[in-house]
């Protein structure tokens, strides 16, 4: 029994597995949790950064005091030249000095930040990999990656310059108030009456919005996991034309994004408008004081002109704190479920204390009971108990969904029992460090997982230390090595994502080859055959047979094929209620359990029933048997999909494709462009336009004629504050000269009431801005469906393309989507905010003196264009840290189970840091440049400033004009191209981004695929479905140089039932998908009752048929869902008539939930063989016309796939349905109306079962095998 610790993990297991991850958001992480991950050097740089951050803030404020106080004599033309030169000379050293400022703080923030985000990615992915599989169970890998990928880069943009901005502009406001302090206390603590004010909506205005940003993230999260589910069963999605099925279920979900991102946008506007509107109207009744102040003679000048310079600056700092300090906001919301994972402690922790895990007796199952944490109340074991002695052969059999695999399962330690206890040499399980017990163990599951890499980087992952020797003897007892040598590299061939590029039975040999090279002391093989061809399978299994019978390997197997566990040492047989608990009812040897005459010899007699009898033949010579099909040379032909490129393909090396642009140019032509660079070819000819974008958003023109108008108000107001605040102290300095008590109580009056104007209308002004946010999130949203409307418009060939994975596309779908409405909105909004700030600064400037506002426009260039530059520097520097990363990560939680079994998850979270490292050493070197454009900026400002003062000093000097000029002239000025430099800063990175985005987003959805479900075609389908195949050749794309069909030729009668056979690779699967049409056929024709395929309506043909593959792809949903999938409209009679023909009616009664059972992500909570039978009711629910089945029973045993196989023939005689059937088992075709051997792409055998067998030929010789 276990403990009270262990029972109390069990259950919180359940509990976890029962909350959705995304339903972890809603807190934020506490601010020290969010940095503890920096090092005490980087603590120490963050300290120098904020103390240069805060010194840097107060610099403009304590240069702005020392002016204000000059203006006392800066009306008296005697000294005024040389208080203007003296101001320059001061503005000068403050430029130098924000250079140095601006540089360190730039430096070491983004430098640390980066490295921060590294590791907060390093360890949620370590962390992900590392729990355990029952919370993998309760997880979708599509919300993980979500979190990995864009929670983190809004991590990243809430603590990296942003935050130092944050803390800059609080040392502009804290420092300018106790400056203005110092100056009047009295004018200030008027002005700090609105500080309550602004504190409480800041406060209320980012407490909403970091809740919108939540949700925002949240409903997005479950978008991407829709997505990547559906890309990764994309050929059941298409094959039942269920494509905008998938894209109503995934827009739903991101216009729930879409409306929760509006309300932050126009929250973030409003923040924004407040905090400047209410300081603006403050001062202006502000001056209404100075102006008694000074009149009364408890102020002068320089102190009003101080305070009111101080106060304003300090004011436009504080009015930056918010949305510096909603980016942290936001970050702290996003770090929320990253650490709460991180910070989760596995319920089965294979880094936990434990006693070196040895092998020397036996292990021993003791009266476990089972139920899975995700299923809690379906009980799998009830009371069972096994023994597994060192060095014995063990089967386990059974009907399919007993818990065969979930045996293979706990021995790994994926789960802990309920009720009961695993012990090896009678120590607990639980009890024992899993790394070194999981490092004893291989094994080969019935769907293999592959990773991208090279054929030897797969082997090895079995054992990284294995030799090359080493490597080539496993693939050779795995009977791949053959085929490893045909392929252009050879072992060092890449096999694709996930293993894209190989067959089923060459994934699983590689598998085999995989769990040899691991020399472990127990082997595990789960259905490990299942995929291959009984040929390719006896020669695996002999291969095995010799593994495990020479050395003292212990080996478990599951198989449903009886005489491929007869030579066992023990077999037990389980039986009982798949939901009541199963247990052992009978055991013993092969013989042993055939003379007890039970349940297992019952099963033996039904499958050799199935099998039939060869003495039983009948010898009919009217068989059709192709010309040269016996001579020896018919399979010199390329031999498999997996033969890949000619000699002459492009080297993968050659890194010339990338060096000069100009190579492009020699390509006219896709067809013409290397494959595994026709995604660069592709984007590179793609070119999207601005009106192009424009028109998507034409229906709410209204919005953005709002936005317009918002920014528009916005940048006039600059300049318009800065001439009113110089007016003010020119109005004050005029006073002193005049004393004209009545005439500057008007003036007071006039400008008190236009900046309280000024300030409603930029409150105005910013509110209306919140207009490009919703046309935004609308722009992202109709973008984001209609990309993932064209991604399942494609072809398989451009799923075979780099870069379109899974992983990849979903990056598309979310970055890219996001980064392109900057291109039209925001961005146009900047563009026409610059131009009006610098066009009214200048007008304002050269209205009051034209020679000043010129030398002061002659720097501007400088200005601006340092701030581009450094934007697009960083913009760049984000790329780099983002490439590279999609396939490791989507691999890793896509395939978490092998992850696990072979121990591989410090290998790929090595392979994970690296890519991290490689693409920080490349920011940072960017980093250093952006700081010097970031100092080179500040110093160019002020220099322009200091240049304008210097020479109207010395025209003050000629009497060519006075001080009140030269000051409102470069103030207006120097306002406006200070807002036209930050815009045009920010509008320079996001139209780089942008550019690049919509390049890469439009390179998809413009992408017409050889076979378009937008073409219409021929429609007559009234008839039963004939079809024949005439000199077909067939290549993939991506192995263009490999035939894998060759010239053949090949008829299916209507209402007939075929069978195909072959060696694993031989083209039978390319059969089936050529009839699918998910590839465009080399040359050749294909006629469906007489009529060109290529030129039938694809979507009504397609409704014509099912197809039922080898790797049966469910969806997150019920079991009802997944059957009606290809028939959304059927009735309940209808969804039960077809699973009892799938024979999985009574297993799914008996779940607690029937019909409304959850399968989970890609049905992972039903057994193989349950989904196997899924996937052929949801094929068979349609009455199509043509029905495919690929392995369609691989995963069951043989006395369910007995009656499966026997409801089908009945459902192809009484629809009178064409079925063509690939089967390994021969016992499954052996009744079809025509059986076609092929080999090597070709046909070499073509017959029924009896003819075959008197031809006496390789039918003939597979056929005696398997009866072997």
């Amino acid at each position: 029994m276990m403990s009270a610790d262990q029972n109390t993990k069990v259950k919180a297991t359940l509990q976890d597995a029962e909350e959705p991850v995304s339903e972890q958001i809603g807190g934020q992480v506490p601010i020290f949790k969010l940095f503890r991950y920096r090092s005490p050097g980087e603590w120490f740089a963050v300290i120098v950064g904020s103390t240069a951050a805060f010194c840097s803030g107060g610099v403009t404020p304590l240069f702005m005091y020392f002016f204000g106080r000059m203006t006392n004599n800066a009306y008296d033309d005697e000294m005024a030249p040389q208080l203007t030169r003296n101001y320059a000379m001061l503005m000068a050293c403050v430029g130098i000095l924000s250079m140095v400022l601006v540089f360190i703080k730039t430096a070491t923030y983004q430098v640390t930040a980066t490295r921060l985000v590294g590791r907060i990615k390093c360890a949620y992915f370590s962390a992900v990999v590392n729990q355990d599989i029952s919370w993998h169970d309760g997880r979708k890998p599509g919300e993980l990656i979500s979190r990995l990928t864009g929670d983190t880069r809004v991590v990243l943009n809430g603590i990296n310059d942003r935050f130092a901005s944050w803390i800059e502009n609080l040392g502009t406001g804290l420092i300018g108030i106790t400056l203005a302090f110092i100056a009047s206390w009295e004018l200030t603590l008027l002005i700090m009456g609105s500080f309550p004010l602004i504190g409480a909506m800041v406060y209320f205005l980012s407490a909403a919005s970091a809740r919108h940003v939540s949700v925002t993230r949240k409903q997005y999260a479950r978008a991407s996991a829709i997505a990547q589910e559906v890309m990764q069963n994309i050929k059941t999605v298409q094959s039942f034309n269920r494509e905008m099925h998938e894209v109503e279920r995934f827009s739903e979900m991101v216009v729930g994004s879409r409306k929760a991102g509006i309300k932050k946008d126009f929250l973030v506007a409003m923040a924004g408008a407040s905090v400047m509107g209410v300081i603006l109207c403050v001062i202006g009744l502000a001056f209404l004081l100075a102006v008694y102040l000074v009149q009364s003679g408890r102020a002068d000048v320089g102190s009003v002109a101080a305070t009111f310079l101080t106060v304003m600056n300090g004011a436009m700092g504080l009015g930056q704190v918010f949305p510096a300090l909603l980016s942290f906001v936001e970050a702290r919301a996003a770090a929320y479920p990253i650490f709460t994972t991180i910070d989760e402690q596995p319920a089965i922790d294979l880094n936990g204390p434990g006693k070196e895990a040895t092998f020397q007796r036996c292990i021993e199952m003791r009266s476990i009971t089972f139920a899975y944490p995700t299923r809690p109340d379906q009980v799998i074991f009830r009371g069972l108990s096994v023994e597994i002695r060192k060095g014995q052969k063990v089967a386990f059999s059974g009907s399919t969904g007993c818990g065969k695999s979930t045996l293979i399962s706990l021995i790994q330690r994926f789960y802990d029992p309920t009720e009961g206890a695993v012990y090896v040499d009678g120590h607990d399980l639980r009890d024992l460090d899993l790394r070194s017990w999981r490092n004893r163990i291989g094994i080969v599951s019935q769907e293999p997982n592959l990773f991208s890499g090279s054929v030897l980087d797969n082997v090895r992952m079995g054992r990284r230390s294995a030799t090359f020797e080493e490597v080539v003897a496993a693939c050779k007892q795995a009977h791949i090595h053959d085929m490893i040598l045909t392929l252009p590299d050879g072992y060092d061939t890449n096999v694709g994502a996930l293993g894209s590029q190989l067959s089923g039975g060459q994934k699983q040999r590689l598998a085999i080859a995989r769990a040899v090279v691991r020399g472990a002391d127990i082997l595990l093989l789960d259905e490990a055959t299942s995929a291959l061809d009984r040929k390719s399978e006896v020669e695996v299994q002999r291969a095995i047979d010799d593994l495990t019978q020479n050395s003292k390997m212990t080996v478990v197997t599951i198989a449903h094929r009886m005489a491929t566990i007869a030579k066992m040492d023990c077999i037990y047989f389980l039986d009982g209620s798949r939901y009541g608990g199963s247990s052992i009812v009978e055991c013993g040897t092969y013989e042993e359990l055939i003379r007890m005459n039970g349940r297992f010899a019952s099963m033996v007699m039904m499958q050799d029933t199935a099998m039939g009898n060869l003495r039983t033949v009948v010898h009919d010579t009217s068989f059709y048997l192709y010309p040269g099909a016996l001579d020896e040379n018919a399979g010199d032909s390329v031999s498999s999909v997996d033969s890949y490129c000619s000699d002459n393909s492009w080297d993968s090396n050659n890194n010339g494709f990338y060096e000069e642009d100009d190579r492009w140019s020699q390509y006219s032509n896709v067809d013409n462009v290397p494959f595994e660079h026709r995604t660069d070819w592709e984007e590179r000819k793609t070119s999207v336009s601005m009106w192009r974008i424009m028109k998507m958003t034409k229906s709410r023109w209204w919005a953005i004629v709002l936005g317009l108008l918002g920014s528009i108000i916005t940048a006039i107001v600059f300049p318009c504050v800065g001439l009113t605040i110089s007016q003010v102290i020119n109005s004050l300095g005029n006073y002193l000269q005049t004393q004209d008590k009545k005439h500057m109580q008007k003036q007071a009056v006039l400008y008190a009431i236009l900046l309280i104007l000024l300030g409603a209308v930029y409150f105005l002004g910013a509110v209306l801005t919140g207009f490009y946010g919703y046309v935004g999130e609308y722009l992202t949203c109709e973008l984001r469906s209609l990309l993932f409307q064209r991604i399942l418009r494609q072809d398989q060939t451009f799923f075979d393309m780099p870069r379109r994975d899974p992983g990849g596309l979903t990056t598309l779908l979310s970055g890219d989507c996001e980064a392109v409405h900057q291109l039209y909105g925001p961005t146009l909004g900047s563009r026409l905010r610059s131009v009006c700030a610098l066009a009214g600064g200048i007008i304002i400037g050269i209205f009051m003196q034209w020679k000043v506002a010129l030398v002061c426009l002659a720097t501007m260039p400088l200005f601006v264009g340092s701030i581009v530059a450094q934007q697009i520097f960083f913009a760049d520097s984000e790329k780099v840290r983002e490439s590279g990363i999609d396939t490791v990560v989507n691999e890793a939680l896509g395939s978490i189970r092998t992850v696990a079994s072979f121990n591989m998850q410090n290998r790929v979270i090595k392979r994970y840091k690296r890519i991290i490292n490689i693409a920080e050493q490349t920011a940072e070197r960017r980093i250093v440049l952006i700081s010097i454009l970031t100092g080179v900026t500040e110093i160019t400002l002020m220099g322009s400033m200091a240049l304008s003062f210097w020479y109207g000093g010395t025209l003050i000097e000629k009497n060519e004009t006075h001080f009140s000029n030269v000051l409102v002239a470069a103030m207006a000025i120097t306002m406006g191209s200070t807002l036209a430099g930050a815009e045009a800063g920010s509008f320079a990175t996001k139209l780089r981004d942008a550019r690049d985005s919509s390049n890469r987003v439009f390179t998809v959805i413009d992408r017409v695929p050889a076979v378009d479900s937008y073409e219409y075609g021929k429609v007559n389908f009234e008839e039963q479905v004939g079809i024949t195949f005439h000199n077909i050749s067939f290549a993939y794309p991506a192995r263009e140089g490999a035939k894998v069909l060759n010239n053949v030729s090949l008829n299916f009668q209507a209402g007939s039932s075929n069978g195909l056979m072959g060696q694993t690779g031989c083209g039978k699967s390319t059969i089936v998908q050529i009839l699918a049409r998910f590839y465009p056929i080399s040359s050749g024709t294909v006629l469906i009752n007489g009529q060109d395929l290529s030129f039938l309506d694809l979507v009504t043909w397609r409704d014509q048929l099912s197809i039922v593959l080898q790797e049966p792809s469910l969806f997150s949903g019920t079991i009802r869902d997944n059957i009606k999938y290809s028939l959304p409209d059927a009735t309940e009679e209808e969804v039960i008539e077809a699973a009892k023909t799938a024979c999985i009616h009574d297993d799914i009664m008996e779940m607690d939930n029937g019909y409304d059972t959850e399968v989970g992500y890609r049905g992972q909570q039903l057994s193989g063989g349950q989904k196997q039978r899924v996937a052929i009711a949801r094929g068979v629910i349609r009455c199509p016309k043509l029905l495919l089945l690929d392995e369609a029973t691989s995963a069951l045993d043989s006395i369910t796939e007995m009656r499966v196989q026997r409801n089908l023939d009945l459902f192809q005689r009484r629809f009178d349905v064409t079925t063509i059937t690939i089967a390994h088992r021969l016992t499954t075709i052996r009744h079809s109306d025509q059986i076609v051997l092929l080999d090597s792409g070709k046909i070499i055998e073509r017959g029924t079962h009896e003819q075959l067998l008197a031809l006496g030929g390789e039918y003939k010789s597979r056929w005696e095998l398997s009866h072997a």
